[in-house]
């Protein structure tokens, strides 16, 4: 009877010691490392991609005027808000250095924004900058992940490709209790933390005078916060148990269960 092993290796990749061969253990390596950035791209990419459209998505800018008052609050007209807030996303995509927005108040021509304002919407600007790199960056090695090892050279199975990519949803799943914790000693406390640790001191506003923080209050950025965690949260829970619910029967538990 032939003795049973578990070793797959190939004999021929070993050396006289049973030790793997260097090129074959720098491929296996490399093989690891590949895998690791795979999974990490996933919730890198899901975060990015979402606060991209999120920036540029005009709906969000006119949800930030009407539900919180800006009109009243800043005392210029809704029609020059959301022009304001146009000119703004474009500003986000262009080249220009320094945001210039013009804006009519109370029949005067004035910036919506003032110095302060505008250092620190250029601080913002280089920030999304940096972001958009690393959410093109994620999303492109994840195309090529699929397309190099699971389609052309088919190392791994669909089933092994679901496996990472539920590795990656439940890491997306662990940052999101991670940022619930840090924030349920209050919203207020954590935009602070958030703020010192990314920009420069310029990012503390006047509410009673100070267009940007009339026009996007704290309120709106909790409501905004809490919509991007509640999807991340959707999206993953189904793409970890998703594929261990197998009947009709179960699936409608399972979501009612997610919307209860």
């Amino acid at each position: 009877m032939s003795r049973r092993t578990y070793d797959t290796t190939n004999l021929a990749d070993r050396d006289v010691a049973g030790r793997l061969r260097p090129g074959r253990l720098i491929v296996g390596v490399f093989r690891i490392l590949a895998t690791l950035l795979f999974i990490l791209s996933i919730p890198t990419a899901f975060a990015t991609t979402t606060v991209r459209y999120v920036t540029n998505e005009q709906r969000v800018y006119r949800y930030a005027i009407d539900q919180y008052n800006g009109v009243a609050t800043t005392g210029i007209s809704r029609d020059e808000l959301l022009r304001g807030s146009a000119e703004l996303r474009q500003y986000f995509n262009d080249d220009q250095q320094t945001v210039r927005i013009r804006v009519t108040q109370q029949g005067k021509d004035v910036s919506l924004f003032n110095p302060r304002e505008t250092d620190h919407l250029k601080d913002v600007k280089s920030r999304l900058d940096i972001m958009n790199k690393v959410q093109e960056f994620s999303v492109l090695y994840l195309l090529i992940y699929v397309a190099a090892v699971v389609l052309w050279a088919r190392e791994i199975t669909l089933r092994q490709l679901s496996v990472r990519v539920m590795v990656g949803c439940l890491i997306t799943l662990l940052a999101i209790g991670g940022t619930a914790a840090f924030a349920s000693s209050g919203f207020d406390l954590a935009w602070v933390r958030f703020h010192e640790v990314l920009f420069s001191g310029n990012w503390r506003f006047n509410p009673a005078t100070d267009h940007l923080i009339q026009m996007f209050p704290p309120a709106f950025w909790q409501s905004i916060v809490f919509f991007i965690g509640v999807f991340f949260a959707i999206v993953s829970i189904r793409q970890v148990f998703g594929p261990c619910i197998e009947d009709q029967h179960h699936r409608a538990i399972f979501a009612s269960i997610i919307f209860l």
